[in-house]
C-alpha cells in the first residue's frame, strides 16, 4: 500500500527513484513507500494550497474531445460549480480579501489542490482526470488524459479554447461541499 504521494516531474524521476520513491503504475503517480523518511522527498511533497473557490455542491461534467496525439475521440471531465459558488477576491491589502458570490455556473481549470473527499470522488468517477505535471505551465494540476493513448489533455486546449467542450455534455451532481485552489474559473 503506497505511503505518501509525490509530485515528481518526468525529468526528475531518476533522482526520486534513486532516493527510494516508487512508481504506482495503476494510479500513475510516484509515492514514498511506508517506512521511508518523507523529508528526503520534500521537494516533491505536494504543498497544500488554501481554497480560493467553494460551493455547497458541485458537478462533474463529462464530454468528448479529439486527442492531439492519437486523434481518437476521448472522454474528458471538468468540474462545474453551481450558481451561488464563492470565489476568493484577493486585494492588495490582505485585510480586504473577501469571498464573492457567483451568479452563474462556472467551469474550473488548472485545479491544483482539492480536499481528500473531492479527490476521492474524482478518482472514483473520472479515473483519467488526475494530477499530472504540465511542461507548458511548469506546474502540477488535475488534468485529463486520453482514454486510448494516455496523452495529457491540458486545460487550455480542453477547457479554455472555444468549442473544446462542444456537443453532448453530461452532468453528474456530487451532493457534497466543494473547495479547491484553482487558477481559473469561467463560463
Amino acid at each position: 500500500m503506497p505511503g505518501i504521494d509525490l509530485q515528481v516531474p518526468f525529468s526528475q524521476k531518476d533522482e526520486a527513484r534513486r532516493l527510494g520513491a516508487r512508481w504506482d503504475g495503476k494510479r500513475k503517480t510516484w509515492y514514498v513507500p511506508s517506512g521511508l523518511d518523507s523529508r528526503v522527498f520534500d521537494q516533491w511533497l505536494p504543498k497544500p494550497q488554501p481554497p480560493n473557490i467553494r460551493a455547497p455542491f458541485w458537478y462533474l461534467a463529462t464530454g468528448t474531445r479529439v486527442c492531439w496525439r492519437c486523434e481518437s475521440p476521448s472522454i474528458i471531465f471538468a468540474i462545474l460549480l453551481p450558481p451561488g459558488y464563492e470565489a476568493l477576491y484577493v486585494a492588495d491589502d490582505p485585510a480586504d480579501d473577501c469571498w464573492e458570490g457567483g451568479d452563474n455556473l462556472t467551469l474550473l481549470s488548472y485545479v491544483d489542490d482539492v480536499p481528500q473527499i473531492v479527490a476521492a470522488q474524482l478518482r472514483l468517477q473520472a479515473p483519467r482526470y488526475r494530477v499530472d505535471y504540465s511542461q507548458t505551465i511548469h506546474s502540477f494540476y488535475w488534468m485529463n488524459h486520453c482514454e486510448h493513448c494516455e496523452a495529457k489533455l491540458g486545460d487550455f486546449e480542453t477547457l479554455q479554447e472555444a468549442g473544446a467542450f462542444e456537443g453532448h455534455v453530461k452532468l453528474l451532481e456530487i451532493n457534497e461541499p466543494f473547495a479547491a485552489s484553482c487558477a481559473s474559473h469561467t463560463l
